[in-house]
C-alpha cells in the first residue's frame, strides 16, 4: 500500500528533520523551508495533509492558508497550524481561515502521528462521502433529463405530423446555445446553470400541443384562421404548465426557464408573434434561440404539406427574416455555427436516433386500432 504524503512548509531545517524522523516510516514525507517552496512543491504533487508554520519570513503561514483555501486544486487539503506560538487568539484565527488543527511545537511524537492520522481518515471520508453525493446528483440529473424527453416524445405522439421535431430541435439548441455560452456577447448571460437547465427545457418547448384537439393538432393541410389560434393556445398551456409547477418545486430556476422557452417561442423580433406580441429584447433570450432552432428544423423537415428545404436554403431564409422575425446578433452566430448545424441535420437524416428519446413500440398502436375496431362492432 502506498505511503500517503505529508507536506510540510518550514523555514526551520530542524522542524522538517524532526517530523521526518517521527512520520517517516509511515508516511512520505516532503520538506519545504518557504512558501514558495511549498507552493513549488504542490505545483506537481498533491499531498494528503499540510503542516504549516504559521511564522515564516515573506510569506506567513496565514497568507500560505488563504491561498491554499482560494485554490480549487488545494482547498480540500487537511493542513494543520505546527507552530511555536501558542497564543490561542492565533489558534481561534487559524480556524476561522480553515485548518482542520493546530499543534505548538515542541509537539509529542505519538500526538502528533494520531491527529495526522485521524485528518487524514477523516478526509478520505468526507471526499468519498461528497463522491457519493456527486454520483447521486448525477443520476438525479439524469433522471430529469430523460424524463424530460420522454414526456416530450408522448406529446409528439400526439402530434404526428411534425414527427420527430421536439427530439431535432433539441439537438439543434444544445449546440447553438453551448456555442453562445461560449461567446463574448452572451456567455455573461449564460452560466452552465442556466444553459444545463434550458438544454433540459428545450424538448418540452411544445407540451402544451398535449390539450389541442387532435382535429386540429393532426390536420394534413393548411389550417383555418380559427383552427390557427387554437395551434397557438399551445404556447400559453405550456406556459401555464411551468408555472404551476414553479409553485410548488425547489428548483424555480428551471421551471422560470421551461416557462419562459414555452411561451415565447413563437415571439418575433419585430413584435408580430405570439402570445404578446413582445419584441426585441423584451423576448427573453432563451425564447429568441428556441425561435430560430424551432424554424430551422421546420424548414428542414418533411410535412404533408411540403417537402424539406436544404440546409443552405433554410439558413438562408433565417438570415433574410433577420431583424424581422429573428434577434439579429443570435442569427449572427448561428450562421457562425452553419458547418456544425449542418452536422446535426445530416445526423437526423441518416436516421441517427438518441437511444435517450422514448418511443412507443408498433404493437401498442395495432393494439389500439383494434380496440377501436372491436367498440365500433
Amino acid at each position: 500500500m502506498d505511503k500517503k504524503t505529508i507536506l510540510i512548509i518550514d523555514d526551520v531545517k530542524f522542524n522538517i528533520r524532526a517530523a521526518q524522523d517521527v512520520l517517516g516510516e509511515e508516511y512520505k514525507v516532503i520538506g519545504a523551508l518557504s512558501a514558495e517552496a511549498g507552493m513549488k512543491v504542490l505545483s506537481h504533487t498533491i499531498p494528503d495533509l499540510i503542516l504549516l508554520d504559521i511564522i515564516m519570513p515573506e510569506t506567513d503561514g496565514h497568507q500560505v492558508l488563504k491561498i491554499l483555501k482560494g485554490t480549487p486544486r488545494y482547498m480540500h487539503i487537511p493542513v494543520i497550524f505546527l507552530t511555536a506560538d501558542s497564543n490561542y487568539e492565533t489558534e481561534v484565527e487559524g480556524f476561522n481561515e480553515g485548518i482542520v488543527d493546530y499543534i505548538t511545537k515542541p509537539f509529542v511524537a505519538d500526538v502528533l502521528k494520531k491527529r495526522i492520522q485521524t485528518q487524514i481518515e477523516l478526509a478520505e471520508y468526507q471526499r468519498s462521502m461528497e463522491d457519493k453525493v456527486r454520483e447521486k446528483i448525477a443520476e438525479l440529473e439524469d433522471m430529469y433529463d430523460l424524463l424530460a424527453v420522454s414526456f416530450a416524445a408522448l406529446t409528439e405522439y400526439r402530434d404526428s405530423i411534425t414527427g420527430g421535431h421536439l427530439k431535432n430541435t433539441s439537438i439543434y439548441f444544445k449546440a447553438f446555445i453551448e456555442h453562445l455560452a461560449e461567446s463574448d456577447g452572451y456567455k455573461d448571460q449564460l452560466n452552465p446553470s442556466i444553459v444545463a437547465k434550458a438544454i433540459r427545457s428545450a424538448p418540452l418547448h411544445d407540451v402544451g400541443k398535449i390539450a389541442i384537439n387532435d382535429s386540429v393538432l393532426q390536420k394534413p393541410g393548411a389550417l383555418s384562421d380559427q383552427e390557427f389560434e387554437r395551434i397557438k393556445l399551445h404556447s400559453v398551456i405550456g406556459g401555464e404548465l411551468f408555472s404551476f409547477i414553479g409553485q410548488r418545486v425547489s428548483d424555480k430556476e428551471f421551471a422560470d426557464i421551461a416557462y419562459v422557452i414555452c411561451r415565447y417561442h413563437h415571439e418575433k423580433w419585430d413584435g408580430t408573434g405570439y402570445p404578446e406580441g413582445l419584441s426585441g429584447k423584451d423576448i427573453p433570450l432563451l425564447a429568441r434561440i428556441m425561435s430560430i432552432v424551432d424554424v430551422y428544423d421546420a424548414l428542414t423537415s418533411e410535412r404533408p404539406y411540403k417537402k424539406a428545404l436544404s440546409h443552405e436554403k433554410s439558413m438562408s431564409m433565417i438570415a433574410e427574416r433577420s431583424s424581422t422575425d429573428f434577434d439579429p446578433g443570435l442569427v449572427n452566430e448561428f450562421l457562425n455555427i452553419s458547418p456544425k448545424i449542418e452536422e446535426c441535420l445530416k445526423a437526423k437524416e441518416d436516421g441517427a436516433e438518441s437511444e435517450r428519446y422514448f418511443k412507443l413500440p408498433k404493437h401498442i398502436f395495432e393494439d389500439v386500432n383494434d380496440i377501436h375496431q372491436l367498440t365500433r362492432s
